[in-house]
């Protein structure tokens, strides 16, 4: 009888976690709120020490003259180009490509704030929980073009 009642609680306990883990994997998407207004605003900072030389003041990618042509990072054109990706696929190439003078200097934590900058200018609302570092959260954030 205990082998029973060990093999029934050892099932039920299997299946919650198994439910547990198929839910924590289930995509958000951006528009859910998946940066904070804080982070944000450390994005909007490392945007004018760093990434304004090349894709401009409001990010639509109007850069210096004298700089190579650079792609707006925010708006409509950003989210249609990056639209049914995930996010992680975004922090990856911000991470290692990013400033095209100095690529891979950002930290995981910068790439993460200019991220959520680019959200906020792209009209994305905040929310309450940072844009987080780690990969496995970042690819389960999907980037929609529209709401």
């Amino acid at each position: 009888m205990k082998r029973w009642i060990a093999l029934i609680a050892g099932i039920a306990l299997a299946s919650t976690a198994a439910l547990v883990a198929a839910q924590a994997s289930k995509p958000v998407s951006v528009w859910s709120g998946v940066y904070t207004a804080a982070q944000n605003k450390r994005g909007e900072e490392l945007h004018a020490d760093v990434c304004i030389m090349c894709h401009g003041r409001k990010l639509n990618g109007a850069g210096q003259a004298e700089m190579p042509p650079s792609p707006a990072i925010a708006g409509e054109s950003f989210l249609r180009k990056w639209g049914g990706r995930n996010v992680l696929s975004l922090f990856v190439y911000v991470r290692h490509t990013m400033p095209i003078d100095g690529p891979g200097t950002l930290t995981d934590q910068q790439a993460a704030d200019a991220i959520a900058h680019m959200f906020a200018i792209s009209g994305i609302p905040p929310g309450n929980r940072e844009l987080p570092v780690d990969a496995r959260t970042l690819t389960n954030i999907m980037i929609d073009a529209k709401q």
